[in-house]
């Protein structure tokens, strides 16, 4: 009887995936929000949000393409175009890049930049699969195939083993991509990761964040002061009504200033060794101070009273 069971619910599994519509990438604006995370040293971390912006539509070489934009959400720099995305009648989506080495974090790079490259196929796949997918690089393979539950439904879900350059878990949602990078098959992992932290266009909204948190910014870790700052960095007074001091034995390259929510309000490049930063317009509360330098990057609080 037991035997029994297993197979009628083997079964119904099967069936219930095989019988789930598909989604298709979206045709319209969507938006990934992404984590790039590197631990340098145990004091120095290096957490970038960023996101790919899918905006707008182009033609190239006779084919029609929706614009992807990436940006660095806590820089003030503006997002720029990195290149175009499109599905085919096949469940198969494609990417265009702009140059051979985009400029994104970490980095991602394509064979060419003059043809599109398959990005993700969703075209009737099957445990062991190994795709056609940056084959001259990696092997991108199929591990299982479940559902996850967006909203009302159930789309279909790949776990793909990367076997040269992603560490795991990696999976594969229809109508979003990878949970890791919406380029992930171009990247590469060795002392960093890759998260997708959310997703959302018009209709669809999907958390995955590596804390469990509902956000779709990666807030800055409130006790990375409990490792105590290094005493090559200075931070005074502390607390401040007006303005701090931030006093460096090396060289920085900039210093940010937090909320807790994560929302950057202050950025500054440091020119000198004694940075005076005036805060005076800040409310009341706890900030995060990042100062990076070459090496990476380190957190301390300061309180604005």
């Amino acid at each position: 009887m037991g035997n029994l069971l297993l197979t009628i619910t083997v079964l119904i599994t099967v069936f219930s995936l095989n019988g789930q519509s598909y989604f298709s990438f979206p045709k319209d604006t969507a938006n990934w929000n992404c984590l790039y995370w590197h631990q340098w040293h145990p004091d120095f971390y290096d957490l970038t949000n960023y996101q790919y912006i899918q905006q707008g539509d182009t033609i190239i070489k006779g084919k029609n393409y929706l614009k992807i934009f990436y940006n660095e959400t806590d820089s003030p720099s503006p997002s720029h175009f990195i290149g175009g995305i499109r599905e085919d009648s096949l469940k198969q989506i494609f990417f265009f890049p702009t140059s051979i080495h985009l400029n994104t974090i970490g980095g991602h790079s394509f064979p060419n930049d003059t043809a599109e490259h398959l990005l993700y196929s969703f075209n009737n796949l099957q445990v062991g699969d190994t795709l056609a997918i940056n084959t001259n690089y990696t092997d991108i393979i199929v591990e299982s195939i479940d559902s996850v539950l967006l909203g009302t439904t159930f789309r279909k879900r790949y776990e793909i083993q990367n076997v040269r350059f992603l560490f795991g878990p990696e999976y594969w949602i229809e109508g979003i991509g990878s949970t890791k990078d919406l380029l992930s098959p171009f990247t590469y992992e060795f002392e960093w990761r890759y998260y997708t932290l959310c997703y959302t266009d018009s209709t669809t909204y999907y958390i995955n964040s590596p804390n469990g948190e509902d956000s779709c910014h990666y807030q800055v870790p409130m006790s990375i002061n409990d490792l105590e700052i290094s005493k090559k960095f200075k931070v005074f007074p502390n607390p401040t009504s007006e303005y701090i001091t931030i006093h460096s034995e090396v060289n920085l390259k900039k210093i940010n200033i937090y909320n807790s929510f994560g929302q950057l309000l202050i950025h500054e490049n440091a020119t000198k060794p004694e940075i005076k930063i005036n805060v005076q317009n800040l409310n009341s509360g706890i900030y995060i101070v990042e100062l990076i330098n070459s090496k990476g990057r380190i957190y301390t609080k300061i309180i604005k009273e």
